[in-house]
């Protein structure tokens, strides 16, 4: 009796699985406001920085102001291979975004 209920429940499962219509992930991003937790403050300017010499085949990736436990802290810019032939850095930057600011991470673009 066993054996016959679990085979129909294992026949159910595959007929669900084989006729049931694939499903696509979908990921969004919400901005959920944190009660009492107040928006960070405009970034400050970039700190200047001294470029080291020129490294053929390599790419400067200029640092920027990180949020980090409540504070911006400057990340150091460093020198990267591209991605692929003929890549070339979009830099990230900090945008206005309602009452507060997000961070917009580079890339690499054709």
């Amino acid at each position: 009796m066993k054996a016959t209920s679990l085979l129909v429940a294992l026949a159910a499962i595959v007929a669900v699985g084989v006729t049931a219509p694939a499903q696509a992930r979908v990921f969004v991003g919400i901005d959920i406001p944190l009660i009492g937790v107040a928006p960070p403050p405009p970034p400050p300017p970039p700190v200047v920085e001294v470029v080291p010499g020129p490294r053929p085949g390599w790419v400067w990736i200029p640092g920027h102001q990180g949020w980090w436990q409540g504070r911006y802290v400057w990340i150091r810019g460093h020198w990267a291979r591209p991605a692929y032939p003929g890549a070339v850095w979009v830099e990230g930057g900090w945008r206005r975004r309602g009452n507060g600011w997000f961070w917009g991470r580079g890339y690499w673009r054709h």
